[in-house]
């Protein structure tokens, strides 16, 4: 995850400059983030929610006051807190440290919760959804997702370092039922394509198509993109209102196209690099292999110096010794010892006299 100034783009209105935040590295996480969130937006207007968050605290909660009545943020830890508070703040957005599964607040305090990315992490999921029903009015709203199992990537991932668990629908489904009198399941995913809309008129609706992308055999049908989650509304109300009605968020500045360019000047300078330090490492292998060459074809010049060299101290050490046992055999032990005893009384006597004449 990276850290930037961001100019973010809110769902009516203008766009906002935000102080420093971190921002996702992940195209598609950041698209899935902002969907989950437009689409919640369907049922908070003038509500009193709380959103239950784990990752990018305070970014959502955000979102979601702008039509609240009231939003209660919901974070893991003090750094969170102190962040969120700091950099996604409102007048109705108020933020409060919890340790989940556990929420503490009253009973029939929230008309909606929302809770995006956050069952996929806890062990015993349920535990959280009593406590949710328990905090939401009679006829509150639960907007709540998890993981697709389905997708292949979230199925090869599910046991991965960040320990999230993906659900099949049906799972999901069963969590959710054994709680709410009713609930509407919906996927999600961020998706790429191409758009045709009348110029003098604002976006309200459109047919919609799907394509498998291949430019030598395309095939248009009507079969949903593949995605990476699933939403589910839950509520014991009568009626939830927005009867499964698809939601589509736009990328109104095209800045997926301006990443993904900036992303191909990176691994082209990337390759770049990595060329020069394979060409520099090539070249030094190179000169040390000519080196050695070079090395073992001066050596014979030299070889013959150090044969004589090393011949010449042999023979004077063999010297040394057949001196010492010619010595050895000609006086005897005895006298090579008195021989050394006179030598060192008489080299004492000098050092006396010397000494005496100094003193």
């Amino acid at each position: 995850m990276t850290r930037k100034y961001e100019i973010e783009t809110n769902l009516e209105n203008e766009p906002t400059r935000h102080a420093e935040q971190p921002v996702p590295a992940d195209s598609e996480l950041a698209y899935d983030r902002l969907t989950s969130y437009g689409f919640a937006r369907r049922y908070v207007g003038r509500k009193i929610v709380a959103d239950i968050g784990r990752e990018e605290a305070g970014y959502g909660s955000r979102l979601l006051a702008e039509t609240a009545e009231s939003v209660t943020g919901v974070v893991g830890s003090p750094e969170d807190l102190d962040l969120a508070s700091a950099v996604h703040s409102s007048p109705n957005l108020s933020y409060q440290r919890v340790d989940l599964p556990q929420l503490p607040f009253p009973e029939d305090h929230f008309d909606v919760v929302v809770a995006f990315g956050v069952v996929e992490s806890l062990e015993h999921p349920e535990d959280l959804m009593r406590e949710i029903r328990r905090v939401l009015k009679e006829d509150g709203v639960l907007v709540i997702s998890a993981l697709d199992r389905q997708t292949d990537t979230n199925d090869r991932d599910r046991g991965g370092a960040n320990g999230r668990r993906a659900m099949y629908v049906a799972e999901f489904r069963e969590l959710l039922g054994s709680h709410f009198g009713r609930v509407q399941v919906y996927r999600q995913g961020a998706v790429a394509g191409g758009f045709v809309f009348p110029a003098s008129e604002k976006v309200t609706g459109a047919p919609v198509e799907s394509a498998r992308f291949s430019l030598a055999d395309p095939h248009f049908g009507v079969e949903p993109p593949v995605t990476r989650s699933v939403i589910a509304v839950c509520s014991d109300a009568e009626t939830l209102g927005q009867e499964e009605r698809p939601y589509l968020l736009l990328d109104r500045d095209r800045r997926v196209f301006d990443e993904c360019e900036e992303r191909a000047e990176d691994v082209e300078l990337l390759r770049s690099e990595i060329q020069r330090m394979q060409e520099t490492e090539v070249q030094a292998f190179v000169d040390a292999i000519k080196v050695r060459q070079s090395l073992i074809q001066e050596l014979p010049r030299y070889l013959p110096h150090l044969q004589n060299l090393i011949l010449e101290r042999l023979i004077h050490r063999r010297n040394i010794i057949y001196g010492n046992i010619y010595a050895v055999r000609k006086k005897g032990v005895k006298g090579i010892a008195r021989g050394a005893s006179r030598r060192s009384s008489a080299l004492y006597r000098r050092l006396r006299t010397k000494s005496r004449s100094s003193g």
